[in-house]
Order: structure tokens, then C-alpha cells, then sequence
């Protein structure tokens, strides 16, 4: 009888783990909006090497507890190369983004993405998910999304 017992707790506490993990796993992605993102002041500095002023970003106490969390944002794709081997995402489309529409640079992160096969199209809306790496340092984007990929929902 001891034995049905513990093998009944077992089963109960296996079945109990089989519930939580994924609802765990869940929570541990959060979807985050580029007002959030926009929480970051810049200070320009100048780069004496290579004589060029620069914006080192200061990120805002809810940005860093960002770095290094896997999201969710969405936003519109920018190739950026002809071989679509380098994407951006852009809180707006291409009109409006960063480099064409005077957006700032907070509007706008680096895909990385887990599959280096992927394609996009121009201004394609997507939602993605990745892990966020936060940088402040010159000639690159202050927001990185790395092993990005395209998320759908469960």
C-alpha cells in the first residue's frame, strides 16, 4: 500500500512539474513596447581616435533590468544589405524610422538572428523574440536582439 502511495505522490508531483515548467517558461518572456525602450538619454562624447561625436546612451533603471531577459517586441523589418544578411527593427516603418524619418535611435534594434537563413520583406510586421543585450558604446545600435526568431503564439 506504501508503494501505490508513494508512486501516486510521485505521479501528482511529475504531473504538477509538467504544468508549471511551461507556465514558467512563459513568464519568463515578457512583451515590451518601444515606449519602454525609449527610456534612454544620451550624452555626446567624442571619440579623439577617429575624431567623431558620438551619443553614449544612459539607460533608464526599467531598460536595464531588461539586459540580458528574453522579450517579445513587435515592429517592422529593415533589411539593410542586398543579401538580407543584416536586419534592423524599427518601431516604425521605413518612412518614419530612424535613419529616414527623424526618429531617434532609440526606436530601432539590431537582429541577430538564430536562423541566418532568414528572410524578410521591407516594412514586414513581425513580432519577435530574443534576448535583449543593452550596449552604450559607439558605432552600435544601443539595442541588440540576439538569437532572434519570428514568435508565435502557443
Amino acid at each position: 500500500m506504501k508503494k501505490v502511495v508513494k508512486r501516486y505522490r510521485l505521479a501528482i508531483l511529475l504531473l504538477g512539474l509538467m504544468v508549471l515548467v511551461p507556465s514558467l517558461r512563459l513568464q519568463a518572456q515578457q512583451e515590451i513596447s518601444w515606449k519602454t525602450l525609449a527610456g534612454v538619454t544620451y550624452e555626446y562624447v567624442q571619440n579623439l581616435d577617429q575624431n567623431f561625436w558620438y551619443g553614449k546612451a544612459t539607460f533608464s533603471e526599467d531598460i536595464l533590468a531588461l539586459d540580458g531577459q528574453d522579450i517579445l517586441i513587435r515592429g517592422y523589418i529593415l533589411p539593410l544589405d542586398f543579401d538580407q544578411k543584416l536586419f534592423y527593427l524599427s518601431a516604425y516603418p521605413y518612412s518614419a524610422c530612424f535613419f529616414c524619418g527623424g526618429a531617434g535611435q532609440e526606436s530601432i534594434m539590431e537582429l541577430r538572428l538564430q536562423d541566418p537563413k532568414a528572410r524578410f520583406e521591407l516594412d514586414e510586421q513581425v513580432t519577435l523574440r530574443g534576448r535583449l543585450r543593452l550596449n552604450d558604446r559607439e558605432l552600435e545600435l544601443n539595442y541588440i536582439l540576439e538569437d532572434a526568431r519570428i514568435y508565435e503564439e502557443p
